[in-house]
């Protein structure tokens, strides 16, 4: 309990710093290659987790008012299980700012939480067009070919999700469980 209050502590005030930085913005700030570097070496555990809260946080960093109310309009929209609205500031977003990565990676989790993977990897790929590193989307990418038992994408995108990030648990998880099952042949 100790243990997690302090990790609580930690993710707290980084986020606060973060947000210090909020002119620079997005997959383009110059903070993100310290902390990708940082994130590859970085042991499992409170150290990783505080870094990928980081480059979180960049990500969502935005310079436009505008955008940051829609993002956050979104997000409890998202909370609330209101698709239809999320996916509508969401593209709203990436109208007003289309080189916003992580608009794109936004809607493109409205689209899988709706059933709609061809629309989200649509997505997906333009978020990674603009941030190759998005471990989320490569993730997303790999929770979309698993849906449409596509085995052999699945763990490359999972293992591709790892070389960025190693110590994400979502794509580790994944891969165990792909790698335990005795996979059908896909169509």
């Amino acid at each position: 309990m100790k243990h997690r209050s302090l990790l609580l502590l930690i993710l707290f005030t980084s986020s606060i710093l973060s947000f210090e930085n909020s002119a620079k913005a997005d997959q383009k700030d110059g903070r993100l290659p310290a902390l990708f570097k940082r994130l590859l070496t970085a042991p499992p555990g409170p150290y990783s987790i505080i870094i990928e809260s980081k480059i979180w946080t960049i990500w969502l960093e935005n310079s436009d008012p505008k955008i940051t109310e829609l993002m956050a309009r979104a997000s409890r929209a998202t909370q609330n299980k209101k698709h239809t609205k999320a996916f509508d500031y969401y593209t709203e977003v990436i109208r007003l700012s289309p080189n916003y990565a992580e608009g794109w990676n936004k809607r493109a989790l409205i689209n899988y939480l709706i059933g709609n993977y061809d629309k989200s990897l649509s997505d997906i790929n333009r978020t990674l067009s603009l941030e190759p590193r998005h471990f989320g989307a490569i993730s997303g990418q790999g929770l979309i070919y698993s849906a449409q038992k596509k085995w052999t994408l699945a763990k490359k995108t999972f293992e591709k999700a790892l070389i960025i990030h190693p110590n994400m648990q979502g794509p580790k998880l994944n891969l165990e469980i792909l790698n335990r099952q005795n996979l059908e042949e896909e169509i």
